[in-house]
């Protein structure tokens, strides 16, 4: 049905991404190749919870981005920030004639109460374990009922039609599989993956498996962590220490050295994410009968930091891949920014924008 009202003229819907201090907007276009439509991130004054309250300035913003960017269209996909959602992962009991949803309500009332009533309740499916066909895991989203409804009536304030509220992990998983049906010639059949999605203050480690996201967790592993590290250990204001960590340009010495340099001043906060990757992957072993990952995708701004690719590649000696919406949705004869495609969040909006969008098996 997706790739049939595509066809018929029905743009598919618009990813939307309210980040800290951005607004990401991601459209995608086609049916039989999906390609990048429209991409936009545009900054906006004052905090995310201020915009809550302002639904004009929102409208402004969805302006300037419409103008200039070709989005068509007003239904789109949204999810809630990350600060205001906890996700748990769940294993529960499956009763024969008990359907997921009334199993995984009766272990989340045993342990929440009363609180449940308060709260939004969403899931992702994940693995079975075949060791006890009667237990199951999910990924639980858990937001309080008064900012859900505040997110959605933001939303319609402006004149949007909210399509649907997706789970962050589910997004992820379905940018990694649409990028890579292009990049795996045995597709359907897709490689074990580890995608590190690397943000501000946390980054999250999203394990698929095949086709379906099996974990995901949050590490105290960000950009500020790396920037604080050069600022402190190099005198290095922000400004010049992001040129030096994601364009290796020069400070005051030769860009070789400059690059040695950094990566012996990070070697510390490359070792704490090595630990926490190694965590995950061993208890992945121990899932799935010792099978590790054969691939790993990296999203975000850290992932311009050769020294992290560099690392990851020593550490599990299998590919590693950028997950760059620009780069891997172009149309043949545009490649985009390039640098917009890796900005914080705009993997998580290429994946809003790709629900309901047909996949070729």
């Amino acid at each position: 049905m997706p790739g049939l009202l595509t066809a018929l003229g029905k743009p598919l819907p618009i990813g939307l991404n309210l980040g800290p201090d951005r607004l990401n907007l991601v459209q995608m276009q086609g049916t039989d190749r999906l390609s990048l439509r429209a991409i936009a991130s545009l900054p906006f004054a004052g905090t995310r919870d201020e915009l809550l309250q302002a639904p004009a300035r929102l409208r402004t913003l969805l302006k300037q981005a419409f103008a200039l960017q070709p989005f068509r269209g007003h239904r789109v996909v949204s999810c809630l920030p990350a600060d205001q959602i906890k996700i748990i992962s769940l294993n529960y009991r499956h009763t024969e004639g008990q359907s997921d949803d009334q199993s995984i309500v009766a272990e989340l009332r045993e342990r929440l109460k009363d609180e449940l009533d308060e709260m939004v309740v969403d899931y992702l499916p994940l693995r079975k374990d075949d060791a006890d066909a009667g237990t199951r895991d999910a990924l639980v989203v858990l937001a309080p009922r008064v900012q859900v409804l505040a997110h959605l009536n933001l939303l319609t304030a402006t004149g949007l039609q909210v399509v649907a509220l997706d789970i962050g992990p589910a997004a992820l998983a379905r940018v990694v599989n649409h990028a890579g049906s292009r990049l795996y010639p045995q597709y359907p059949m897709m490689p074990n993956a580890l995608l590190i999605n690397f943000g501000a203050e946390s980054s999250f480690l999203t394990v698929i498996w095949g086709r379906r996201t099996v974990l995901d967790r949050a590490i105290e592993f960000g950009e500020n962590r790396l920037f604080a590290r050069l600022q402190s250990a190099l005198l290095m204001p922000r400004e010049l220490a992001e040129r030096t960590l994601y364009r290796n340009e020069p400070s005051c010495t030769a860009p070789g050295e400059t690059a040695q340099i950094v990566e012996e001043v990070l070697r510390p906060e490359l070792a704490s994410l090595q630990q926490e990757i190694s965590k995950t992957l061993v208890y992945m072993a121990s899932r799935t009968r010792g099978k590790s990952v054969d691939a790993i995708f990296l999203a975000g701004p850290v992932a311009r930091y050769a020294g992290v690719i560099e690392c990851l590649k020593q550490q599990l000696r299998v590919p590693v891949r950028i997950l760059n919406p620009v780069a891997d949705f172009a149309a043949e004869s545009d490649a985009g920014d390039l640098l917009l495609g890796t900005a914080a969040g705009m993997a998580l909006t290429a994946g809003l924008a790709l629900r309901g969008a047909p996949e070729h098996d």
